[in-house]
């Protein structure tokens, strides 16, 4: 069943709703989405997609492909574990709905599955059509970003607002970690804040990915065709230029770089980086040498290729393996800005601000 669109201003608002926090309250504490769909995307024609589900049932070998490409898959998305579900579920319960801060949770339907999604803004910004689109690393939830301090700070130096969402099989998202599926879920969700009719009417689009997130972003991407009336910002932290690069520079087995690639989930941001036209940001961890060859952690600042020799491995991708460094050698980055930023790989920024000056920079140029 799908829902009538909720209205996000006026006296109809969602948080204005007489019973907002009760039901807001019943809705994050249920362990399972409720039966009703905010919002549908259909990647592809609905019979052809049965067709193919019957076929690779039909067919033997793409039933094993398949099964070891999600068994791959929960490897590589942590956060399928049994045991940040029932994390999920309590991380939702502690959101504090007495702020300004207004939370309303979603089911958005990508090709039949029910994926876990949540919007987050102000009374003040809720109708200003500026939205952020989150999409988390591999271990994240969306429970735990949606009520953190970098977000809230981001969302109010940009006036802007946040949709999160849990990828499949992560939380109560429903389905599998297969490639194709985040990337068409990525792409529902841009959908979803596109759409003026049946969606969040955005004309302004920042996208943030981090990690895997960029990944699956640049993945979406890839082939989508960006709305001419809305203004976007892709922005990517600290990530890799191919999932296969990184294993491999992780573990220096070529067996793991293949057994990626064989399995289908090379994901690619230096292939979608590359074709990508929008303003595009990339954070970069980088550690300055001073002049008497100490090593200093240095504030945020901006990156060409004669900075590349700072690029550090962020504790989780090396720097052979990352993004920044390979677009800087290539010195093929037209509309693109890199930062350098003393963080690790999964440390929150400390320079929001720096960060959204050229976001906003991207916005009004």
């Amino acid at each position: 069943m799908i829902e009538q669109p909720f209205s996000l201003v006026g006296n109809d608002a969602f948080y204005k709703h007489p019973q907002y926090i009760e039901s807001t309250k019943q809705e994050l504490a249920s362990n399972a989405l409720t039966s009703h769909v905010d919002y549908v995307y259909q990647s592809e024609n609905y019979f052809y997609r049965i067709g193919k589900k019957i076929f690779s049932i039909v067919v033997f070998p793409i039933i094993v492909y398949r099964v070891f490409h999600e068994y791959m898959g929960k490897k590589i998305i942590p956060a399928t574990s049994s045991r940040l579900y029932k994390y999920s579920n309590e991380l939702r319960k502690q959101i504090n709905l007495r702020q300004k801060w207004k939370y309303k949770r979603l089911a958005i339907e990508v090709d039949g599955k029910r994926i876990d999604a949540i919007l987050v803004g102000t009374e003040k910004t809720l109708g200003n059509r500026r939205w952020v689109l989150v999409s988390n690393g591999n271990g994240e939830l969306y429970e735990y970003r949606a009520q953190g301090k970098e977000l809230h700070t981001m969302l109010t130096l940009l006036g802007g607002n946040a949709l999160l969402f849990n990828y499949p099989g992560v939380g109560a998202s429903q389905g599998a970690p297969n490639r194709q599926l985040m990337k068409d879920v990525y792409r529902g969700m841009l959908a979803f804040l596109e759409d003026s009719e049946k969606g969040i009417g955005a004309t302004e689009i920042i996208a943030y990915g981090h990690s895997i997130g960029a990944g699956i972003q640049g993945e979406a991407v890839d082939g989508y065709a960006l709305k001419e009336n809305i203004k976007y910002v892709f922005v990517k932290s600290r990530t890799f230029s191919s999932l296969s690069d990184a294993v491999y520079y992780i573990s220096k087995s070529t067996f793991l770089e293949y057994l990626i690639k064989i399995l289908g989930w090379d994901i690619n941001p230096l292939r979608s980086s590359l074709k990508l036209k929008s303003p595009e940001i990339i954070l970069q961890t980088v550690k300055i040498q001073e002049e008497d060859d100490s090593d200093h952690l240095v504030i945020y600042t901006d990156l060409t290729e004669k900075e590349i020799k700072f690029i550090v491995d962020d504790e989780i991708i090396p720097y052979k393996a990352s993004l920044a460094r390979a677009l800087l050698e290539k010195r093929k980055y037209s509309n693109k800005v890199f930062i350098g930023i003393p963080e690790s790989h999964n440390e929150p920024l400390s320079d929001i601000p720096y960060l959204v000056r050229k976001i906003e920079e991207k916005l009004s140029g």
